[in-house]
């Protein structure tokens, strides 16, 4: 009998062991998928929040864990929850499937968010699981390939009789335009705006040409500041009534960038935070920052200016959406196109109490965070 009870001691220890071991291997699978993944118990407690629903949503475990999830979320985002459960009700099969677009912290976020009731053998609940897919860049690189795509045709349909109209007006206007005497005037005016809009609609199709046919991405290790110093130059002669503020962050890597892509970015961003001043003098910070933590070297544009509109930040990178009269929508698509391609991340936020920060990170090659540091 105490051979009997030591072999079933001995069972039971080894069991847990199995079990623990188990539990750590799910634990670490769940850390490291790409998805995110939350559960919730039969009590609406959270139970589950892995690495990848922490930076896809911004939030803590230690935060929310056990705690209900009525309690974390936003009205409007507990209104696509009830949603989803009332769907999740219907549902035959257990699980529903939708793409919601999300707005976290002034950040635009589009989910494939797939919701499954959890059942133990005997069919008792054990509530529900969410995986969450981010696919925001996804979409960003389809609807960014559909419009390079129009772009260059628009391009090519458009530009061969710029040119015939605009010589034919010039010639009207040097024939005739010295005899016509009454309406000599608004002869001349007619040829003009004809002209004139000849060569908007030019300046418009050179920016589509542009857009479809982006220039290879030529990388090499850069110091950021030294790449980023010439704009700012540029901009700080040509604006003198604005104050421009250059804050180089201390201890950053080099980076793997292309170097005149780089300053076409920053240009277009400063071209921006410069309209945006409807006031007298303003002013303009540039700052360069380094996140060991991330790996990422950080440049923000921040402006006192008018501000972004909340419902135009999910927007502002796409190609052909502009809040300029004169805009042709294309500089900051290709902003967000060049930053992509360097495998970084961009993003607009408000300047408290007024104004707009624009954000790019880019990462920093393997290898490099001890090496070719500057100051």
């Amino acid at each position: 009998m105490t051979k009997d009870l030591k072999k079933s001691q001995q069972n039971v220890e080894q069991a847990n062991i199995d079990l623990e071991q188990r539990r750590k291997y799910m634990e670490t699978v769940l850390r490291n998928v790409s998805a995110g993944v939350i559960s919730v118990d039969k009590d609406d407690m959270i139970t589950i929040v892995n690495r990848a629903a922490e930076r896809m949503l911004e939030i803590k475990t230690e935060k929310v864990l056990h705690r209900p999830y009525q309690e974390i979320l936003k009205p409007e985002h507990m209104v696509m929850v009830e949603e989803l459960l009332k769907e999740l009700e219907k549902s035959d099969h257990g699980f529903v499937e939708r793409q919601l677009e999300l707005n976290v912290k002034g950040r635009p976020l589009t989910v494939l968010i797939t919701t499954t009731i959890i059942n133990d053998d005997e069919g008792h609940d054990m509530g529900m699981v969410l995986v969450f897919e981010d696919l925001t860049q996804l979409q960003k690189a389809e609807r960014a390939a559909a419009w390079r795509e129009v772009a260059r045709r628009m391009a090519h349909e458009i530009k061969n009789p710029l040119t015939p109209i605009q010589l034919s007006a010039q010639r009207l206007q040097r024939k005739f335009g010295d005899r016509l005497s009454e309406d000599g005037e608004v002869f001349h005016e007619c040829t003009k705006t004809i002209i004139g809009q000849v060569e908007v609609l030019k300046n418009l199709v050179n920016a589509f040409s542009r857009y479809a046919r982006m220039p290879v991405t030529s990388p090499s290790l850069n110091d950021l500041n030294e790449v980023l110093v010439d704009a700012i130059v540029l901009f700080q002669d040509a604006h003198k009534e604005i104050t421009f503020e250059f804050q180089r962050g201390e201890g950053i890597p080099k980076l793997n960038v292309d170097p005149e892509q780089m300053k076409r970015v920053l240009v277009n961003l400063l071209d921006n935070a410069v309209a945006a001043l409807t006031i007298g003098a303003g002013r303009i910070e540039i700052k360069t920052s380094y996140d060991p933590s991330q790996h990422r070297a950080v440049v923000e544009v921040i402006d006192n200016g008018c501000g972004v509109p909340a419902n135009y930040k999910g927007k502002i990178f796409e190609p052909y959406f502009s809040t300029k009269r004169s805009g042709t929508g294309l500089g900051l698509a290709i902003v967000s196109s060049i930053i992509n391609d360097h495998h970084g991340q961009i993003s607009v936020t408000d300047n408290e109490p007024r104004g707009t920060i624009v954000k790019f990170e880019l990462p920093v090659p393997e290898g490099d965070t001890e090496k070719g540091l500057y100051a």
